[in-house]
Parts: C-alpha cells; structure tokens; sequence
C-alpha cells in the first residue's frame, strides 16, 4: 500500500468516525435531555442527579469530537477521544451485561436507530480499529490543520 493510499485510507477512517459520532451527537442534541436521561438511567451506571447534566455533556462531546475530526483539526488529539468514547462505551455496555441488566436498546442514536448492545459493541471495536488508524496519520487530508500550520512554517 503507498502512503497516497494509507492517507486515503485515514481520511476515510477519520470522516466515517466523525459522521457517527456527529449522527449520534445531533440526533440527541435535537431531543429533550430528559429522553437521553431515561436510557442512560437504565444502565444504572449514574447517580440519579447526574444524569441529566451526563445526558446534556455527551452528545455535545460526541458533536465536538466529530466536527473536530471531519475539519481534520487536531486530528491526534481527536481521534484519542473518539477512541476514549469508544471505550467508555464498550465499558458501559459491557458493564449491564455483566451485572445482567436487559438492554432492549443502547440509545446510542437517541430514538433513531435502535442496535442491541452486542451489534454496538462490535460497532464500537470497529471504531476504535478506525480511530487509532486515523491517529497514525494524523495529516492525512487534515485540513484544519494544514491551514492553521501555514503560518507556523
């Protein structure tokens, strides 16, 4: 594989990382915070006066972390918390499983998309494969960065 085709490959990664998370971001962002409060309540992960403020944070986390991988700014640093995110949320759905607690839908789309939480976990492995292929060219196609680095030159 040439490194033309590695960066097309990264970029790819990096833009299909950044369309979920920002897919999954908005779509909560757009419903009350309550609605996203009641699923995360079923994973019994949170205390109660908590998970509104969590329910508000993360879909702003995921909009964030999307934009800021599909501009191609900080490309690094982005595709860490994308993979962090991944991870939490491996680790959440992992942790219901465990404790035996029934999960009809992950609620990571709000009401859009239902997945089970295996079909999400798997998603979410494949993600963090993406992540960290994004991370290892990080200036693939980076366009933020690339703008913001030309005066530093």
């Amino acid at each position: 594989m040439t490194d033309s085709q590695k960066d097309a490959a990264a970029a790819t990664a990096r833009t299909l990382i950044a369309l979920i998370l920002l897919a999954s971001g908005v779509h909560k962002s757009f419903a009350a915070p309550e609605e996203f409060a009641a699923v995360l309540e079923k994973y019994y992960l949170l205390p109660p006066h908590w998970l509104l403020p969590f329910s508000r944070l993360l879909p702003a986390v995921e909009v964030l972390v999307g934009t800021a991988m599909l501009l191609g700014w900080r490309v690094k640093a982005s595709s860490t918390a994308a993979m962090a995110c991944f991870l939490a949320f491996i680790g959440a759905l992992l942790s219901t499983k465990l404790r035996g607690i029934p999960l009809e839908d992950c609620g990571c789309f709000g009401k859009g998309i239902h997945m089970k939480p295996e079909a999400t976990m798997a998603l979410d492995s494949v993600l963090i494969a993406l992540s960290y292929l994004s991370r290892t060219r990080p200036k693939a196609f980076a366009w933020l960065d690339a703008w913001t680095q030309r005066g530093s030159d």
